[in-house]
């Protein structure tokens, strides 16, 4: 493989965060998606606390449960519990 072919497209927080600011993603659903996969990669049972969470994504708490709600009507989260751990399922 070239270094061409090895170099991707590396997705992290700032680069989430001007995305989002440029209006380019406009779905809490799908920046919520990106958000956990940023902060909680490879996990398939984070605990996450939801305050913190919000704060450093700047995401009100309802929308991200609405936005949670979204991502469990698609099938990607598999589980909801007061506690709020996450089963994200893998493909």
């Amino acid at each position: 493989m070239t270094t061409a072919q090895q170099t991707g497209y590396r997705l992290d927080r700032e680069e989430l965060l001007r995305i989002r600011d440029r209006k380019l993603l406009t779905s809490d659903r799908d920046y919520l998606f990106f958000a956990l996969q940023i902060d909680y990669p490879s996990k398939l049972n984070p605990s996450v606390d939801v305050t913190a969470f919000c704060e450093r994504w700047d995401l009100s708490i309802g929308n991200f449960y609405k936005a949670l709600g979204d991502l469990k009507n698609k099938g990607v989260v598999i589980d909801l519990t007061n506690h709020l751990n996450l089963q994200m399922q893998q493909e």
